[in-house]
């Protein structure tokens, strides 16, 4: 399946030129000029990339990667933006953690470069959220069996590295010869 994505600006023949920018590559391309539309994809679908314009006027490009981020923090976020204000990046970074940063007119080599590159960081971003669930998942399953059979987490080594058997109260008893006797716990 081809990685998704989204591409926003509400300039219909700015929007055109970045799906003509990024056709070429091995994506599923959605494109709009509703920010809304590009929100509700992001929300609803394994949005790999989004890349969005700066200057929209229902909602302007800080608050759409900010959003996305909050929708879906796998989704890697480019800022297409005309104007060349410092501060818009370093809102867009520490906003809306955008992956890429693009003066337009932008070089279609780069826009398709960074891109490209954001797909393989969703792909890091993807795995790494898959092991963390799966870490998440291994400490419930370790505590919920401690919580059933307390100590069987708990793993004794001799110094030179052997496992110890600690014995039960089960063994102890066979060993005294009174094995018929029922062991409380």
């Amino acid at each position: 399946m081809k990685p998704k994505v989204v591409c926003v600006d509400d300039d219909p023949e700015l929007l055109a030129g970045v799906v003509r920018t990024l056709k070429s590559l091995p994506v599923e391309l959605l494109s709009t000029t509703a920010p809304r539309s590009a929100l509700d994809w992001v929300a609803e679908q394994d949005v790999a990339v989004l890349v969005s314009d700066f200057e929209m006027p229902e909602i302007d490009g800080i608050a759409v990667v900010s959003r996305a981020r909050l929708l879906r923090p796998e989704t890697v976020r480019i800022l297409l933006t005309g104007v060349r204000a410092f501060a818009t990046a370093i809102d867009g970074i520490n906003q809306g953690e955008v992956f890429r940063y693009i003066n337009k007119p932008y070089d279609p080599a780069q826009l398709r470069a960074a891109v490209t590159a954001a797909v393989e960081r969703h792909h890091e971003l993807v795995a790494t959220l898959s092991e963390r669930e799966r870490a998440k998942r291994r400490e419930q399953i370790t505590a919920a069996l401690e919580a059933e059979f307390p100590g069987i987490t708990h793993v004794v080594r001799a110094f030179d590295g052997a496992y110890v058997v600690v014995p039960t109260s089960a063994d102890i008893a066979a060993q005294l010869g009174v094995d018929g006797l029922a062991v409380r716990r």
